[in-house]
């Protein structure tokens, strides 16, 4: 079995880790909820700094991808009456981390402004995962970003990241009974009728826009093996009705 992981990738279990592939940390900021970054670092982990107790994350090591905006420059004197100039990065209007030189090694993250969900494999950790940004309320219904593998062994959900609900059909994919076979696993995935699914075209043939009533994004997300495949084929990132629960912060 795959070493637990706190990411937003679920994978079939019938493709194994990848040998020295490092595990992915998705985290988001504390207070709006949304993306800030991926790495394969554990911030729970990392050192801090002694000044402002920043998690310091050095960034030739460990990948960083980014989903910050400039937040400017600010300076700062510390009590050793040194000044120190801070490139802010942020998240809407909300600093997250910082750099003190432009291009530097060193990535800081500043002190309780990112946290993290994790879930164990078994889905019986207390941790939940948060729902990705692929998946959003548009009006009264869901909205979600998928992208279409064709031609697999069958038809199931293959991972979901911040950007697609990846799934694969046994069809092809501009086969005319593809959006029916994709509708009906979709179906029987998130346990609702027909009716309440519809699928709308997207940027490209491998992607599609599913449009879900009678639900709304949830923060719950499991594991739901399907008895004789063997495999985590099926995605529960929506829950009807249910409160945002509060989030857990990354120490």
């Amino acid at each position: 079995m795959p070493p637990r992981r706190t990411t937003l990738t679920y994978s079939s279990e019938d493709v194994g880790p990848v040998v020295g592939d490092k595990p992915l940390y998705v985290y988001y900021c504390k207070y709006s909820g949304k993306h800030a970054m991926t790495t394969d670092c554990n911030l729970s982990k990392a050192p801090r700094r002694a000044t402002d107790h920043a998690l310091v994350l050095d960034t030739q090591e460990h990948m960083v991808k980014l989903y910050t905006q400039d937040g400017g420059a600010k300076l700062l004197r510390r009590r050793n009456g040194n000044v120190e100039r801070q490139l802010r990065l942020c998240v809407g209007k909300l600093p997250v981390a910082y750099r003190t030189e432009p291009e530097g090694r060193f990535l800081y993250v500043l002190d309780n402004a990112l946290t993290t969900y994790t879930a164990d494999e078994s889905g019986m950790g207390e941790g939940k995962p948060p729902v990705p940004p692929c998946i959003i309320r548009v009006g009264k219904a869901t909205q979600v970003a998928l992208e279409v593998d064709d031609r697999g062994k069958r038809a199931l959900v293959l991972r979901v990241t911040a950007d697609f609900v990846r799934v694969q059909l046994k069809s092809g994919a501009n086969a005319g009974h593809a959006n029916e076979e994709l509708l009906e696993m979709l179906r029987g995935v998130l346990g609702v009728r027909l009716g309440q699914l519809s699928l709308q075209r997207g940027e490209s043939s491998r992607h599609k826009v599913l449009l879900v009533e009678g639900l709304s994004p949830g923060k719950s997300a499991a594991w739901r093996r399907r008895e004789g495949e063997g495999a985590a084929a099926a995605w529960a990132a929506l829950s009807p009705g249910q409160p945002l629960p509060a989030p857990r912060l990354a120490t």
